[in-house]
Protein backbone atom coordinates (compact mmCIF):
# COMPACT_ATOMS: atom_id res chain seq x y z
CA UNK A 1 0.00 0.00 0.00
CA UNK A 2 1.10 3.39 -0.42
CA UNK A 3 1.63 5.90 2.29
CA UNK A 4 -0.23 8.32 0.95
CA UNK A 5 -3.90 6.43 -0.11
CA UNK A 6 -4.30 9.26 -2.38
CA UNK A 7 -1.53 7.79 -4.42
CA UNK A 8 -3.66 5.07 -6.11
CA UNK A 9 -6.42 7.51 -7.69
CA UNK A 10 -3.89 9.38 -9.84
CA UNK A 11 -2.98 8.48 -13.32
CA UNK A 12 0.68 7.92 -12.00
CA UNK A 13 2.34 4.38 -12.77
CA UNK A 14 3.46 2.76 -9.41
CA UNK A 15 4.53 -1.42 -9.05
CA UNK A 16 1.84 -1.02 -6.35
CA UNK A 17 -0.95 -0.11 -9.04
CA UNK A 18 0.31 -2.71 -11.42
CA UNK A 19 0.12 -5.32 -8.73
CA UNK A 20 -2.97 -4.28 -7.16
CA UNK A 21 -4.74 -4.27 -10.47
CA UNK A 22 -3.16 -7.79 -11.95
CA UNK A 23 -4.51 -9.27 -8.30
CA UNK A 24 -8.15 -7.31 -8.32
CA UNK A 25 -8.90 -4.86 -10.94
CA UNK A 26 -8.99 -1.63 -11.31
CA UNK A 27 -10.56 0.35 -8.09
CA UNK A 28 -11.67 3.94 -7.92
CA UNK A 29 -13.40 5.89 -4.73
CA UNK A 30 -16.82 6.32 -5.62
CA UNK A 31 -18.49 9.99 -5.66
CA UNK A 32 -20.79 11.57 -2.88
CA UNK A 33 -19.62 9.76 -0.22
CA UNK A 34 -21.45 6.27 -1.91
CA UNK A 35 -20.95 2.82 0.39
CA UNK A 36 -21.88 -0.66 -0.53
CA UNK A 37 -21.82 -3.78 1.83
CA UNK A 38 -19.13 -6.44 0.02
CA UNK A 39 -19.87 -10.28 0.32
CA UNK A 40 -18.26 -10.45 3.48
CA UNK A 41 -20.66 -7.41 4.83
CA UNK A 42 -17.46 -4.82 4.96
CA UNK A 43 -18.74 -1.17 4.18
CA UNK A 44 -16.51 -0.14 0.57
CA UNK A 45 -16.79 3.46 -0.51
CA UNK A 46 -13.78 2.13 -3.55
CA UNK A 47 -15.73 -0.45 -6.32
CA UNK A 48 -13.99 -1.50 -9.25
CA UNK A 49 -14.57 -0.91 -12.79
CA UNK A 50 -15.67 -2.54 -15.90
CA UNK A 51 -12.17 -2.14 -17.58
CA UNK A 52 -13.28 -4.87 -20.45
CA UNK A 53 -15.82 -2.28 -21.57
CA UNK A 54 -14.96 0.07 -23.67
CA UNK A 55 -18.56 1.83 -23.93
CA UNK A 56 -18.45 2.38 -20.21
CA UNK A 57 -17.37 6.18 -19.63
CA UNK A 58 -19.65 6.92 -16.54
CA UNK A 59 -19.83 6.04 -12.72
CA UNK A 60 -23.65 5.11 -13.85
CA UNK A 61 -22.43 2.50 -16.69
CA UNK A 62 -19.00 1.62 -15.35
CA UNK A 63 -18.87 0.52 -11.68
CA UNK A 64 -19.38 -3.06 -11.02
CA UNK A 65 -20.71 -4.10 -7.68
CA UNK A 66 -23.79 -4.30 -5.89
CA UNK A 67 -24.57 -0.81 -6.28
CA UNK A 68 -27.33 0.55 -7.34
CA UNK A 69 -26.68 2.16 -10.59
CA UNK A 70 -29.17 4.97 -11.00
CA UNK A 71 -27.79 6.36 -7.84
CA UNK A 72 -24.96 6.47 -9.46
CA UNK A 73 -23.98 9.94 -11.34
CA UNK A 74 -23.19 10.28 -14.58
CA UNK A 75 -19.78 12.09 -14.05
CA UNK A 76 -17.17 10.76 -16.15
CA UNK A 77 -15.11 7.93 -14.96
CA UNK A 78 -11.02 9.21 -14.33
CA UNK A 79 -9.35 8.30 -18.07
CA UNK A 80 -6.78 6.03 -16.08
CA UNK A 81 -9.27 3.82 -15.84
CA UNK A 82 -11.11 3.87 -19.33
CA UNK A 83 -9.04 1.01 -21.04
CA UNK A 84 -8.72 -0.63 -24.63
CA UNK A 85 -8.70 -3.71 -24.96
CA UNK A 86 -5.79 -5.66 -27.36
CA UNK A 87 -6.31 -7.85 -29.73
CA UNK A 88 -5.33 -10.77 -27.12
CA UNK A 89 -8.37 -12.12 -25.61
CA UNK A 90 -8.37 -12.16 -21.47
CA UNK A 91 -9.49 -14.43 -18.84
CA UNK A 92 -9.86 -13.25 -15.34
CA UNK A 93 -11.25 -14.04 -12.10
CA UNK A 94 -11.34 -12.64 -8.66
CA UNK A 95 -14.48 -10.69 -9.44
CA UNK A 96 -16.95 -12.93 -7.66
CA UNK A 97 -19.78 -12.61 -10.25
CA UNK A 98 -22.84 -14.07 -10.18
CA UNK A 99 -25.76 -15.12 -12.40
CA UNK A 100 -25.59 -17.58 -15.52
CA UNK A 101 -22.15 -17.53 -17.01
CA UNK A 102 -20.96 -15.08 -19.94
CA UNK A 103 -19.28 -12.70 -21.99
CA UNK A 104 -17.77 -9.75 -21.06
CA UNK A 105 -17.04 -8.63 -23.97
CA UNK A 106 -15.74 -9.95 -27.46
CA UNK A 107 -12.15 -10.26 -25.86
CA UNK A 108 -12.78 -10.55 -21.88
CA UNK A 109 -14.18 -13.28 -19.85
CA UNK A 110 -14.54 -13.69 -15.84
CA UNK A 111 -14.30 -17.42 -15.07
CA UNK A 112 -15.19 -16.62 -11.31
CA UNK A 113 -18.87 -16.88 -10.46
CA UNK A 114 -18.43 -17.66 -6.31
CA UNK A 115 -17.49 -21.28 -6.92
CA UNK A 116 -16.23 -20.88 -2.98
CA UNK A 117 -19.58 -19.77 -2.08
CA UNK A 118 -21.82 -22.27 -3.59
CA UNK A 119 -21.48 -21.06 -7.32
CA UNK A 120 -20.87 -22.66 -10.47
CA UNK A 121 -17.29 -23.97 -11.41
CA UNK A 122 -16.17 -21.86 -14.23
CA UNK A 123 -13.71 -22.12 -17.81
CA UNK A 124 -12.86 -21.39 -20.61
CA UNK A 125 -12.24 -23.74 -23.56
CA UNK A 126 -9.46 -21.05 -25.46
CA UNK A 127 -8.33 -22.12 -28.79
CA UNK A 128 -6.67 -19.17 -30.07
CA UNK A 129 -9.75 -17.47 -31.45
CA UNK A 130 -9.03 -13.95 -31.93
CA UNK A 131 -12.84 -13.23 -30.57
CA UNK A 132 -14.38 -15.22 -27.62
CA UNK A 133 -17.23 -17.28 -28.40
CA UNK A 134 -20.09 -18.03 -25.41
CA UNK A 135 -20.01 -21.90 -26.80
CA UNK A 136 -16.57 -22.10 -24.90
CA UNK A 137 -17.27 -21.19 -22.13
CA UNK A 138 -18.29 -24.37 -19.70
CA UNK A 139 -19.55 -24.09 -16.27
CA UNK A 140 -20.48 -26.66 -13.32
CA UNK A 141 -23.56 -25.64 -10.70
Amino acid sequence: EPDDPGEKDTAEPSVFKAVDALVKGLEIPLPLGETFMDKDGHRRDRARVRWWDSTARTYRDGVLGPLQQEALPPAPLPAHVQLELGATPVCFGHYWLTGTPSLQSARAVCVDYSAGRGGPLVAYRFDGEPELLASRLVFVP
